[in-house]
């Protein structure tokens, strides 16, 4: 599987300094020459056509630039066209402050980075966590340089190799909400593991009432806009990547594949205003990529199942309660079961997984004996 490894840059040189900035502004112009290259083509592009009609020019006009950077830009400016005819809107124009690099071309040695940059090879310094010392052995492919504020960021593709997946002898059901982030449960109902959401809350409200006495102060003053989206992006990043790495080592531990919903297009739905806003308040998509790129790392099956009835049926007997409201208990009127909500719908999960998974194993089965009887 491919890890994307964000690392910081150590201080560099002025001269190191002066060589990136004109590579990336270089390489910026290059993206806006290829896109222009494609309105004069007349025709959809593709890599082999507009190679083939703009190539040599641009080449000629970017010396400083190696091939494949080059290259890297073409693809840049196909992909953002493509973008743009499916979406509308104003002609693109590229303007960020970055560059790309092959696999091929990059070395990664001593803790950074030895680069092509205006004709020549340059080391760049990185700052490298301990965690990701261990990805920096395997093979790794594009290198992304982007300036991100005044600090300067690689960005390191590697394949790192996927441990064997367990044979599990259950599963884990996930059910994701708001006052609880994350409830697991296995098919027979124990808990395996809960995370409350008070903290959560506590910081998003936090938040809120903090961007709008700054958004206050500065409208006052310099009519401008307060933000601090960037102190809840890193929160919801550490908190989603704890909640994933607890979830599939316990899953690890018990030697269960973890069963989540498809939950696409949750947002979108009609829902009463509140709901949308509790909703929108944390970054369910986030949470799932962190679960399934974790459980790939350490082997762990991931099953996703249709979430259609899992909090109204009843876990114990199969009832479903068409009348079942938003409360936090869940009372079955068939068997007079009760139990929490939410651990009702994730052992519903867990059980839609099992039996997913023992529909493969019995016709995995029945399919080895089927060729031994021909065998015989």
């Amino acid at each position: 599987m491919k890890l994307t490894l964000k690392m910081k840059m150590r201080p560099l040189t002025r001269n190191k300094e002066w060589l990136l900035e004109q590579s990336t502004e270089a390489f910026k112009d290059c993206v806006n020459d290829w896109l222009s290259a494609i309105v004069q083509l007349g025709e959809k592009p593709n890599r082999g056509n507009l190679h083939n009609f703009a190539y040599r020019a641009i080449r000629d006009k970017y010396p400083q630039l190696h091939s494949n950077v080059i290259q890297d830009a073409m693809n840049l400016a196909i992909e953002i066209y493509r973008s743009w005819l499916k979406n509308g809107g104003e002609f693109p124009e590229f303007h960020s402050n970055v560059i790309y690099f092959k696999g091929v071309d990059v070395g990664i040695e001593n803790n950074g980075l030895v680069v092509p940059l205006m004709g020549r090879r340059v080391y760049l310094p990185l700052y490298v966590p301990k965690k990701y010392k261990k990805y920096l052995q395997y093979k790794h492919g594009r290198v992304i340089i982007k300036r991100i504020g005044k600090e300067w960021y690689a960005f390191i593709s590697v394949h790192v190799p996927e441990k064997e997946p367990i044979k599990p002898v259950g599963t884990i059901g996930v059910d994701l909400g708001y006052y609880n982030l994350l409830v697991a449960s296995d098919e027979r109902g124990r808990e395996a593991m809960r995370v409350q959401g008070d903290v959560l809350i506590k910081h998003k409200e936090y938040l809120e009432k903090l961007t709008a006495r700054r958004q206050q102060r500065l409208m006052k003053k310099f009519g401008i806009y307060a933000k601090t989206n960037h102190k809840d992006r890193r929160f919801v990043n550490d908190l989603n990547h704890k909640i994933a790495k607890e979830l599939v080592l316990k899953a690890r531990q018990l030697n269960r594949a973890i069963v989540l919903e498809k939950l696409k297009g949750l947002k979108k739905q009609k829902k009463p205003k509140q709901l949308r806003k509790m909703l929108h308040r944390w970054s369910y998509a986030d949470l799932i990529s962190k679960i399934t790129y974790k459980a790939k790392l350490y082997g762990v099956p991931v099953i996703f199942v249709s979430p259609r009835g899992t909090s109204k049926t009843c876990s114990n007997c199969g009832y479903y309660v068409k009348n079942f409201k938003d409360e936090r208990v869940f009372k079955c009127p068939k068997c007079c079961f009760e139990a929490d909500r939410d651990l009702n719908a994730a052992r519903n999960i867990a059980k839609k997984g099992f039996n997913l998974i023992s529909e493969f194993f019995h016709f995995k089965k029945q399919g080895f004996q089927h060729i031994e009887e021909v065998r015989e």
